[in-house]
């Protein structure tokens, strides 16, 4: 994977003064539970299903939604209490799960206990949580931690869910004060593979951003010890 290689180069490259102990990654992926074609593991998985013709981003249900919402947040919170995670990369329905998620879990939009950022890549509308999206603007902040960041990795030629609708998603959680970025590239619906020079740029400002939370993280950790 081109970002986690990269990403290991920064680490390495790393001083003693900027805490080079204290920042590194262990990356550990999650499959959904629903099989694309029932019976068939190598056509892949999805996070929910729907009916023929219908797209996550004007579906009025995900079939399978809370199956998998358990599954996330048991990962996020395997002893019920401490958070396991520091970033969440979600791809295409797995970004729209997380978007969802921040939305309807509290827990969540503080960062006192719980992942400090998210990385939404190829993510569109999700459709049957519109009304929990669009009303986190008029919810009060969380006093007790600062909001989580949120980067948004936007292919240009996205095909597969069209960018104004990741727009939408950026728009709603940027009116509700959270931390928003936008990382923008030529490519389509995949994670930058950094086959061209567009393409290695936005890994580079990936990264840039990665390593601020991991900056933070182990700021977070010098002053625990």
């Amino acid at each position: 994977m081109p970002l986690r290689a990269l990403l290991d180069q920064r680490v390495s490259g790393l001083c003693e003064d900027e805490v080079q102990s204290k920042v590194s990654f262990q990356w550990e992926a999650l499959t959904a539970p629903f099989e694309l074609q029932p019976g068939d593991e190598t056509a892949g998985y999805s996070w929910w299903t729907m009916p023929p013709g219908v797209r996550s981003y004007n579906a009025e249900e995900y079939i399978g939604f809370d199956e998998s919402a358990t599954m996330v947040m048991s990962k996020l919170y395997p002893d019920d209490t401490a958070c396991a995670f520091d970033i969440i990369l979600g791809h295409s329905q797995g970004a729209i799960l997380t978007a969802a998620l921040l939305s309807i879990k509290p827990e969540l939009q503080s960062t006192s206990n719980a992942p400090l950022g998210y990385i939404l890549n190829g993510v569109a509308w999700p459709n049957p949580y519109q009304s929990n999206l669009t009303s986190l603007a008029q919810q009060k902040s969380d006093d007790s931690g600062k909001v989580p960041r949120l980067a948004f990795v936007m292919g240009k030629n996205d095909s597969i869910n069209p960018i104004e609708s990741a727009m939408q998603v950026h728009e709603a959680y940027g009116r509700a004060a959270f931390d928003v970025s936008i990382v923008h590239h030529e490519g389509g619906h995949s994670v930058p593979l950094g086959r061209d020079e567009d393409s290695v740029r936005a890994l580079e400002e990936l990264v840039d951003w990665i390593m601020e939370i991991a900056r933070e993280r182990a700021q977070i950790l010098n002053s625990d010890s």
